[in-house]
């Protein structure tokens, strides 16, 4: 039992020792190269990286580096990250923020069945949503609204009051 704590103990301190701070990510994600965000998270993960001729920098110095005032604006994460109340939380409990807007109005151009016997609406705004059936109380020239729901859902509001939850297809 006293070497089962023992190895509990040292995985703790090994994850503990190899944890990514949530600025390191943002710094990653910030970088407008592929080759070069991939060599900062190859770097976060402790990988082996190969050299690139795009990649000018050594891994180590990707990730220490710190992103200058020109760079990229901070992203929630890392803003969220900076706040003391957030202090031992992970991203999933701080509840972060979608970044964008929480709803769209728009008017429905078209509404088509698929094969599977799902609908697709396509939007003035040239979005594509599928639906599971009509019911019919939806048609073309609508105003609708779609706003985000529970759970990464989005859910569509006809003028009939009726609300239908939607997946965007393109």
């Amino acid at each position: 039992m006293i070497k089962y704590a023992a190895c509990l103990l040292s995985l703790a301190a090994a994850a503990a020792a190899t944890a990514v701070r949530a600025e390191d990510l943002a710094h990653c994600a910030a970088i407008e190269a592929p080759d070069a965000r991939l060599a900062c998270y190859d770097a976060l993960a402790h990988r082996a990286v190969k050299p690139s001729a795009s990649v000018a920098a050594k891994p180590s110095a990707v990730a220490a580096e710190k992103p200058s005032a020109a760079a990229a604006p901070a992203s929630a994460a890392a803003i969220s990250a900076q706040d003391p109340n957030n202090f031992g939380l992970s991203l999933a409990q701080q509840h972060m923020a979608f970044a964008g807007p929480t709803s769209i109005k728009a008017r429905v151009e078209a509404i088509n069945s698929g094969p599977n016997g799902q609908t697709y609406i396509v939007l003035d705004s040239g979005q594509t949503w599928s639906m599971g059936e009509n019911d019919g109380w939806l048609s073309k020239g609508d105003a609708v609204t779609i706003k985000r729901a529970a759970l990464g859902a989005f859910l569509l509001t006809a003028p009939s009051n009726h609300s239908y939850h939607v997946r965007r297809v393109h």
